[in-house]
């Protein structure tokens, strides 16, 4: 909260008239792609301009006027385009759909969780738990591909284990969670719920294009090229987490066989590949993604109103 002269609260006018919140504001702007100790302390500034200027209250637009011109001195037009395009993400008719695809130990569910958290999305699924809820319904006899992880069905259920079979054990499992994987995104979709999504599983086609199409829909793939590092992400994992790190680096070629698959699909469809070193940096070269595909549906809704508007004066 923040307090202005006379020890008053400085309320933002908005719909619920809340107190300005440094932590909101630095929220916005680690979407803009800065890290949090830098966006706390442009927050912290925002904050001191409010109490020298004595007022009690600040209309939203005004604050987010306030913002981009601390931004502008501090950090040059990029982050200010990037700010204003996160800004109008909820304005935008359609929810935001991130995909976030990738094979074990590339960092997944870290970034997902982090990425959520700067857009302001409280949805974060990861592709394992559908999996999870299908081989609950549905016995290891009839769909036996759900019942192992993805880098073991062809090694499980033929005790083969080359490059080929892995990923062709792999791709059956992807086929038989797919409906499940469709309905979530439709559902959220529909419900105008923003989502954040990750997993193996997103490979092209999945969710299907026309469901996708309904939403803004974000696509990128996460990937350690290195070998030595992926491999370090399991000592760390393992260090970090009561799961042993054994299992993984058994299967470490398997897993890899998955990732080349992918990125070859990946470049194929032109899926914006992000192999950064690091959670900021891959932090923030996601949000560029992301915010510059909010950017092209913005351009596009205006087009779309544009033509509407021009539509409805030809008929009047």
């Amino acid at each position: 909260m923040s307090e202005g002269a006379g020890g008053k609260l400085v309320v933002v006018r908005s719909d619920y008239g809340l107190p300005y919140s440094k932590g909101l504001m630095a929220q916005s702007i680690m979407a803009a792609g800065l890290p949090p100790e830098r966006a706390h302390a442009l927050a912290a500034r925002i904050e001191r301009i409010l109490h020298g200027r004595g007022q009690d209250e600040i209309d939203v637009e005004d604050l987010r006027t306030l913002a981009e011109q601390v931004l502008l001195e501090e950090e040059g037009e990029r982050v200010v385009r990037r700010f204003v395009q996160w800004w109008r993400v909820r304005s935008l008719r359609r929810p935001l759909v991130v995909l976030l695809g990738g094979v074990t130990g590339v960092g997944k569910s870290t970034v997902a969780t982090q990425l959520a958290g700067r857009l302001g999305i409280t949805r974060v699924v990861a592709t394992d738990q559908v999996r999870q809820v299908v081989r609950a319904f549905f016995s290891q006899d009839f769909l036996p591909a759900v019942h192992h992880s993805s880098f073991d069905v062809a090694k499980e259920l033929s005790s083969v284990s080359d490059e080929s079979a892995t990923v062709s054990g792999f791709l059956r499992q992807v086929h038989d969670i797919a409906p499940g994987i469709d309905a979530l995104v439709e559902r959220s979709i529909e419900e105008r719920t923003p989502i954040v999504l990750e997993g193996v599983h997103l490979v092209p086609g999945i969710p299907e294009d026309e469901i996708c199409a309904k939403g803004i829909t974000v696509r990128a793939l996460l990937a350690v090229t290195d070998e030595h590092e992926h491999r370090a992400h399991f000592h760390m994992r393992g260090a970090q987490t009561p799961r042993s790190p054994e299992r993984y680096l058994e299967a470490f070629d398997r897993i890899r066989a998955l990732q080349a698959h992918l990125l070859v699909e990946a470049k194929r469809t032109g899926t914006p590949i992000v192999d950064e070193g690091g959670l900021e940096p891959t932090l923030k070269r996601v949000m560029e993604v992301v915010l510059d595909a909010v950017g092209v549906a913005e351009q596009d809704e205006r087009a779309d109103a544009g033509a509407g508007s021009r539509a409805r004066a030809d008929n009047s």
